[in-house]
């Protein structure tokens, strides 16, 4: 269990580090897309360029958090917060929207919104995991 305590933390910021940087490329990279389709999103018309910024920065930050040992729990709530806010909005989204535009990128572009929930909420678990056993590891 001492193993599983010391290994989960760091397995589970790198599967965010490389998803978040994956994402922040891949946006940047197709960054004209990415701000127009999130401007046509519902509920977030006129927010589009804040928003994109402010999801690559914050994913940009995330990222320096959690490959910095001291600063990974840090990291890792943020990370929940991300996911958590993301599968809210796409939960919103499929429960009082028939707009459903994609601002999925890359490997993404072929998920379903359904899909894209069902792997926030997988997200949002496994950073809550990460959370979880830093703290019991600190505790002793």
């Amino acid at each position: 269990m001492k193993t599983l305590k010391k290994i989960l933390p760091p397995l589970i910021s790198f599967i965010f580090v490389v998803l978040f940087v994956y994402t922040v490329i891949s946006k940047g990279a197709g960054f004209s897309t990415y701000l127009n389709q999130l401007g046509q999103s519902p509920g977030l018309e006129g927010y589009g360029e804040p928003l994109a910024y402010g999801v690559i920065a914050l994913q940009t930050a995330t990222v320096i958090l959690l490959c910095y040992r001291p600063l990974r729990l840090w990291g890792l709530w943020i990370a929940f917060g991300i996911m958590t806010v993301f599968a809210g909005y796409v939960g919103g989204i499929l429960l009082y929207s028939n707009n459903l535009p994609c601002t999925c990128i890359g490997l993404f572009e072929k998920m379903t919104w359904k899909d894209n929930l069902i792997l926030n909420i997988g997200l949002m678990i496994t950073a809550l995991t990460g959370i979880m056993t830093m703290k019991a590891g600190r505790s002793k």
